[in-house]
């Protein structure tokens, strides 16, 4: 497959809310209307906040116009076929231990026909890519350990490890840390 990746950014907003509006969640509906929003939340912000009716969508509009969401689409053949939350650390307030040289990807959304294709993989690649080129000096996941079924939107730990990811910490009893150092 020859994926593309384009940044978040205000000129292709509209691509990335009609991913959400109409692709991404076809096949779950519990994360219907979460914009990827939850990392961006500052921690103890009411549920309701973030993710009341319209708000989710209305604050990714927010935060990408003002530079506060960054991550990546990925397009094969013109269209939005995935989505990454990946950007600086300073944008993820839920995570410990912030740095302006620190990169998180934390958030993975491919499009249901896509899907056990190795999207994300690829994505992931193109997107390390992409963090070395701004010139991160390390990049940090938090793939859950739980069955990839349930809880795959974060990239699981072996994609991870393939890429030269380690495990720094366990963040709870199903979610852990991982790190990698570019040289």
């Amino acid at each position: 497959m020859s994926l593309s990746i384009k940044r978040l950014s205000t000129d292709n907003l509209d691509q990335f809310l009609d991913y959400f509006d109409h692709r991404a969640f076809l096949n779950d509906e519990d994360w219907a209307g979460c914009y990827c929003q939850l990392y961006l939340a500052t921690p103890g912000t009411p549920e309701e906040e973030v993710f009341g009716p319209g708000k989710a969508r209305q604050g990714a509009c927010d935060k990408v116009g003002s530079g506060k969401m960054d991550g990546y689409l990925g397009y094969k053949d013109g269209n939005v076929v995935g989505w990454c939350a990946a950007g600086s650390s300073m944008l993820y307030p839920a995570l410990p231990d912030a740095d302006e040289t620190l990169a998180r990807v934390l958030c993975f959304n491919i499009d249901p026909d896509h899907r056990q294709m190795g999207v994300a993989g690829e994505l992931l690649d193109l997107i390390i890519e992409d963090l070395i080129d701004r010139g991160f000096a390390a990049v940090e996941a938090a793939p859950s350990t739980a069955s990839a079924s349930a809880r795959s939107f974060q990239g699981t730990v072996a994609m991870f490890k393939d890429r030269g990811f380690e495990q720094v910490t366990e963040l709870n009893e199903n979610q852990v840390l991982m790190r990698r150092h570019f040289d």
